[in-house]
């Protein structure tokens, strides 16, 4: 990357529709919570400095991460404006570029965030924020406006939206790549006069455009990326989103595995070419598999188990370390 860059990942909030005593950033995709692997996709994307933005049950969140990233409280959620607001004081005397994103989505690629901040120094913007084209009428984003040199005037949230603006397809998704000392400013400015009393940081991008910097946007590639989890059907449906892609990409590496629907394999799992994987099989996390192995049908490969090449592991087999 061109610039220094920081990010702020948010996850302050209650996440009440999980219907769960413990945070819902703490519900496991693949056997790892999703504030981690949202923390780690930042990481992967080659930005070492994470700022968390922490508020309910912030013990939790903080006992899964650790010493891995720095800390600002929210003791209430007044918005996400004011969730940006408390991680202000760790971009006093920087400069460059900040990553401000969710941290209920967990699936994001690295290389999605690292287009972001890559393209936001290319064009020279102020703040670039993530859309997603959508032709779901339902689904609740903010619609992105442009003017006609194709800069993001302003974000308007759908239930503000008149007729013609809620027929835009292209979709606010809450993340943004941001020039730290422009966020400052505007997040200085930002006001919570509305309904809700909140600090939206959808603000922040008319404060910019107002003032004459460039605004503009990136759209996904990949809509199924961008998913948040906000209850336990979004967790099932980021899980296979996640399965499959995950089995892909083994396949285009010269695995066979039979029924992509059936098959788990975890992060961080290597296997050989031309090894076959029968249904429902499951690999977890650090297993090395060698080229030219037969698994399964309805095989488990504990963590961290190493298959040599040549190797048949044949049904209702459990290998453990």
């Amino acid at each position: 990357m061109q610039e220094d860059v920081l990010a702020i990942v948010m996850a302050a909030g209650k996440g009440t529709r999980m219907k769960s005593k413990n945070s819902k950033l703490l519900h496991k995709i693949y056997g790892k919570e999703i504030i981690k692997r949202a923390v780690e996709n930042v990481k992967k994307a080659g930005i070492d400095e994470v700022i968390t933005v922490v508020g309910y049950k912030r013990e939790e969140v903080q006992d899964v991460l650790k010493d891995t990233v720095k800390y600002a409280i929210q003791e209430e959620q007044l918005g996400t404006g004011h969730a940006v607001m408390q991680a202000a004081k760790f971009l006093e005397g920087t400069t460059g570029k900040v990553l401000v994103l969710n941290g209920d989505h967990p699936i994001m690629r690295p290389e999605t965030l690292r287009n972001i901040v890559e393209t936001s120094c290319q064009r020279g913007e102020s703040a670039t924020i993530l859309t997603m084209v959508c032709d779901d009428d339902i689904l609740p984003y903010g619609r992105v406006i442009h003017d006609k040199d194709g800069k993001v005037r302003e974000i308007i949230e759908q239930k503000d939206c008149n007729e013609e603006q809620f027929k835009i397809k292209e979709v606010n998704l809450g993340m943004y790549c941001f020039d730290v000392q422009e966020l400052i400013k505007a997040l200085k400015l930002l006001k919570n006069d509305n309904a809700q009393k909140e600090y939206y940081l959808t603000d922040v991008i008319k404060i910019m455009y107002d003032k004459g910097l460039k605004t503009g946007s990136i759209v996904v590639s990949d809509n199924d990326e961008v998913i948040g989890v906000n209850d336990r059907i979004d967790l099932q449906i980021l899980t296979k989103a996640l399965q499959l892609r995950i089995n892909r990409e083994f396949m285009k590496d010269g695995i066979t595995i039979e029924d992509i629907n059936s098959t788990y394999i975890y992060d961080d799992v290597k296997i050989g070419r031309d090894t076959i994987i029968h249904p429902n099989t499951t690999i977890k996390s650090g297993v090395e598999i060698g080229e030219d192995c037969e698994i399964g049908p309805y095989a488990l490969i504990d963590e961290n188990c190493k298959i040599p090449d040549g190797q048949k592991i044949g049904s209702f087999v459990e290998i453990k370390k």
